[in-house]
């Protein structure tokens, strides 16, 4: 493998990378100044957010990731030399990001119903519906924008994006202070406060993500193509919606599967509940490195596969490996040394901060397994390759990583009961079996790509 890395490749994905990991950590700074906020507020509070935001962050995660693979498509489209074809593209992801914006909402409201059935705590419940009430009105700007998003990504442009993340990150920690405590005319919303923000802020990031894209010469004449009325045309459509679905499917199973672990630990208590959600917020920011360097490896793979370079997307494959792994193992050691301080950020609270502390280090430990079927299913899909993904994820997180989570957390069926701990230990499992067979997928996808005669 090492054999194979690249410099020049390596500079390419880190100059799409980069400013995708700045963007998508200052798009999750929104949550953890939701949780800061939150737990400013109250351990209370901070459980209902932490519910609200378990419960419903799965269904548009999902979403986004099933209008993601528009990024791919138009990259290979550009590795063809069949740019022409990208407007058409995007007006029809327009109209399929409408209607996965109306099913979302309606996935998360029904959600909302039943939180008060599997919460142990009424008043964390009634918060948490409330926070999936305000944010839900954000949602539609939030899946538009990845159209828009994935247009830039396709060209290999990630920098609008950070700049767009720098923009709502800005606004958020004032907005979230508002509606939380209240200022001025608006009254002290609580934790709910935190859904209300974000969705304005959601509402923001994507009418300046659009200004930017139709103020640049080289997108303008594709967005002018997308926001024409056009009746739909099936084909692009169930493209995009044949690749897309089981990456929203898997994305769904993957989120969902954090959300009832989440769930599953509530029934211990507003303090154990604010811990797992503390150290949540700590790993998905950490997940952003390989999360974006997942993003710009499936750029980078559907182009050399549109181009039919053999050589270039095994280099590709070695490089982004090798680029990840160091990565991580960095941002591995540094999280586990600042725990304390990072923890005090979060909250005061000694009972949530002791717990808390031991989940930061399983966080961190199972990084490395994460990171890397983050990468093999971003090359998965760019290489168009992404049903498995789903069968995968599914198997890993639902049938493996769900029963060995509630085992582990509330039974002594393995060991005594571990409470929270018990989450990330199922997590650490689930996430190497799930980082081991999609790499020998990879490995499969590409001797059969090569054979066939796809890349040469």
């Amino acid at each position: 493998m090492i054999r194979f890395f690249n410099m020049e490749e390596c500079r390419r994905l880190l100059a799409l990378m980069l400013p995708l990991f700045a963007a998508y950590v200052l798009q999750m700074t929104m949550g953890v100044i939701d949780t800061i906020v939150a737990g400013q507020a109250g351990p209370t509070e901070l459980a209902g957010v932490a519910m609200g935001n378990s419960s419903s962050f799965p269904f548009f995660l999902a979403a986004g990731a099933t209008i993601s693979i528009i990024g791919p498509i138009i990259s290979r489209l550009r590795g063809e030399g069949r740019s022409a074809r990208i407007g058409h593209i995007l007006n029809n992801g327009k109209i399929l990001a409408a209607i996965l914006g109306v099913l979302t909402i309606g996935a998360m409201l029904s959600v909302s119903l039943i939180i008060p059935s599997i919460s142990s705590d009424a008043q964390s419940a009634t918060i948490a519906q409330h926070y999936i009430y305000y944010l839900s009105l954000g949602i539609p700007a939030l899946i538009m924008q990845r159209v828009i998003q994935s247009n830039f990504e396709g060209h290999s442009q990630t920098r609008p994006a950070m700049v767009v993340g720098l923009f709502g990150a800005l606004l958020n920690y004032p907005l979230n202070v508002s509606f939380v405590f209240g200022w001025g005319p608006i009254p002290a919303m609580g934790g709910a406060g935190c859904g209300l923000a974000t969705a304005l802020i959601n509402i923001a990031n994507f009418a300046a993500l659009f200004a930017l894209s139709y103020s640049s010469s080289r997108h303008r004449g594709y967005i002018k193509q997308m926001l024409r009325w056009r009746r739909i045309d099936w084909k692009p459509c169930k493209r995009i919606l044949t690749l897309g679905i089981p990456l929203g499917f898997a994305t769904l199973a993957e989120a969902s599967f954090f959300g009832v672990v989440t769930l599953i630990i509530a029934a211990l208590g507003v303090v154990a509940v604010g811990a797992q959600q503390i150290a949540i917020s700590v790993s998905s920011i950490i997940f952003m490195f390989p999360l974006s360097m997942s993003i710009a490896a499936s750029i980078r793979a559907a182009y050399h596969i549109g181009q039919k370079d053999a050589t270039k997307f095994k280099q590709l494959v070695a490089t982004a490996l090798v680029t990840t792994l160091c990565g991580v193992s960095i941002i591995m050691c540094a999280s586990i040394t600042l725990r304390y301080p990072l923890l005090r950020c979060y909250t005061d609270e000694t009972a949530i901060i002791d717990i808390a502390q031991l989940l930061i280090i399983l966080c961190a430990l199972y990084q490395i397994p994460d990171a890397i079927q983050a990468l093999m299913n971003g090359i998965l899909r760019g290489c168009h390759d992404t049903r498995i993904i789903t069968a995968v994820t599914i198997s890993c997180y639902w049938m493996l990583g769900v029963p060995l989570s509630f085992i582990l957390i509330r039974t002594d069926l393995i060991v005594p009961a571990m409470g929270p701990a018990g989450a990330w230990v199922s997590f650490i499992v689930a996430l190497t079996a799930t980082a081991i067979l999609l790499s020998l997928r990879l490995r499969h996808t590409t001797r059969k790509m090569i054979t066939q005669g796809d890349i040469y």
